[in-house]
């Protein structure tokens, strides 16, 4: 593992580097780096404000980084840096899960919860003189938004804000049992009305889970199914700009 003092252009140098021009569909330029071989996509300006966040975007079940790259000049935030990770069990050709949706094993969880945790420590590490560390936003859609409250809520280091999109906590007592983020942590949860995948049940579940063990979450519903909308979206573009104009860890 890299020490947590290495600055983040090192560790470009030290893994296994590939850069990709944009694409013909206006994505925008990112590096593709292996990190126990998993593929990350990193994007974002080489120099940025000490203040700017690293901004995780994870993908649902059947799907890969790539998917949502188009999301990026779509989050209504300054310059920051993005990490779009591949979630590490393979369920089909270049198709990604972070647990198995069959039996929601939670050893899965664990592993991609901690596999995630690697991942923030590194990219937020802002260098080894410093020590300074930029705050994480976490973005995640399905088992992606499971993911996000899963490790944004029990990080040790500095989250700036929680995206859940179409996602809940399957075992919201474990998950809970003991979060690290402070209350005031922003947390935005959005839920279909059709959704055929997460139930009215267990999104209310959801939400009243975290409200109870003390956090405050921007709760919102759309008539959609599980999937992410114009206006699904425009509601986490309107969080984040919120997010970013207040000083971090303020109420």
């Amino acid at each position: 593992m890299l020490k947590r003092g290495l600055y983040l252009g090192g560790l470009l140098l030290m893994l296994v580097i590939s850069t990709v021009a944009a694409t013909a569909s206006g994505d925008p330029a990112f590096t593709k780096i292996q990190i126990r071989k998993h593929r990350c996509l990193v994007a974002g300006p080489a120099h940025l404000s000490d203040d700017a966040p690293v901004v995780f975007i994870l993908h649902g079940l059947g799907s890969n980084a790539g998917d949502f790259l188009y999301l990026i000049d779509k989050t209504n935030l300054p310059p920051c840096r993005y990490v779009l990770p591949d979630a590490p069990l393979t369920v089909g050709d270049e198709a990604y899960g972070w647990y198995d949706s069959k039996t929601k094993s939670r050893a899965d969880m664990v592993k991609s919860r901690d596999y995630l945790f690697e991942l923030m420590e590194r990219f937020s590490v802002e260098g080894e003189k410093t020590g300074h560390t930029r705050p994480i936003i976490l973005i995640g859609f399905s088992q992606g938004g499971v993911m996000s409250l899963e490790a944004g809520l029990n990080y040790k280091g500095k989250v700036e804000a929680i995206v859940s999109m179409s996602g809940y906590l399957p075992y919201p007592s474990k998950t809970l049992a003991h979060p690290l983020a402070p209350f005031n942590t922003p947390i935005l949860i959005e839920h279909g009305i059709e959704d055929d995948v997460v139930s009215e049940d267990w999104i209310q579940e959801t939400v009243e889970a975290v409200k109870r063990s003390g956090y405050k979450p921007i709760f919102k519903e759309f008539p959609m199914g599980h999937q992410v909308t114009k206006d699904s979206w425009a509601a986490v573009s309107q969080f984040l700009k919120i997010v970013s104009e207040r000083p971090f860890g303020a109420d």
